[in-house]
């Protein structure tokens, strides 16, 4: 979930109060994620690199660095794919991430930055990066889990577990029954966001349990019916349902 600042407000966990400048770059990060707007994260990074100069700087500044480098990193990877490009705004974003952390480490949205970077990393080396799983917890799990010891309501942290028990091997932890229990919660913190409901279908229609996948999937498709993660998990799962049925 996108998280709006107003002027002269108090965000959560001691977050100072913005410039008019700094919110312009907040929401032109919000245009950039749900849309994968080149131009609007371009503009906010311009604005964000002149007000995150000088010790008066907000301390925000490295944590929507980040956000809006993963953002870079979606657009290249599925929209403009260009694999060096893409990999560059990935290193930026953890080079920033890393910074948040250390400069607002008791902030849940801190840990979930660099959590999601780690589940990036995850998804494009799995076999290097699965190996971190061995004998000790996953930096992706040790992410997630400090920002919900920070912020229990946290959803996308609870959606990010959800995603890492889901996708990685069994013999390493996965499990789907463990997953969907994250993803239920993740939708119940969320409950105007379509993307916990989506990751539920998903994880029973893999388990071919396709009736309620469809339940889930219908809820998802109630709240966004035009969300492309909605209708591409809707195209799997109609192409399951024809091979189930024989029609």
């Amino acid at each position: 979930m996108i998280v709006c600042f107003i002027l002269t407000v108090v965000a959560p966990f001691g977050a100072p109060a913005e410039s008019k400048a700094f919110e312009e770059a907040v929401k032109l990060i919000e245009k950039g994620e749900t849309k994968l707007d080149l131009s609007a994260l371009d503009k906010a990074e311009k604005i964000l690199l002149r007000e995150c100069e000088g010790p008066s700087r907000n301390s925000l500044c490295e944590y929507y660095l980040a956000r809006l480098y993963i953002a870079e990193y979606s657009y290249f990877s599925q929209v403009n794919r260009n694999r060096e490009k893409a990999s560059a705004s990935l290193a930026k974003a953890e080079q920033y991430a890393r910074k948040a952390v250390s400069r607002r480490p008791n902030d849940a949205r801190a840990h979930v930055i660099m959590g999601k970077i780690y589940q990036i990393q995850l998804s494009q080396y799995p076999i290097s990066s699965l190996s971190k799983a061995v004998g000790a917890r996953h930096p992706v799990v040790e992410e997630y889990t400090q920002a919900l010891k920070l912020d229990p309501q946290n959803g996308e942290a609870e959606m990010g577990l959800g995603i890492y028990y889901l996708t990685i091997p069994q013999f390493l932890g996965g499990d789907g029954h463990r997953a969907r229990n994250h993803f239920k919660r993740a939708a119940e913190l969320m409950p105007h966001d379509p993307e916990p409901l989506v990751w539920v279908a998903i994880s029973y229609r893999q388990e071919g349990r396709l009736a309620d996948a469809r339940k889930y999937l219908n809820k998802a498709r109630k709240i966004a019916p035009q969300d492309p993660f909605v209708k591409a998990e809707q195209a799997r799962l109609r192409r399951a349902e024809k091979q189930s049925t024989g029609k």
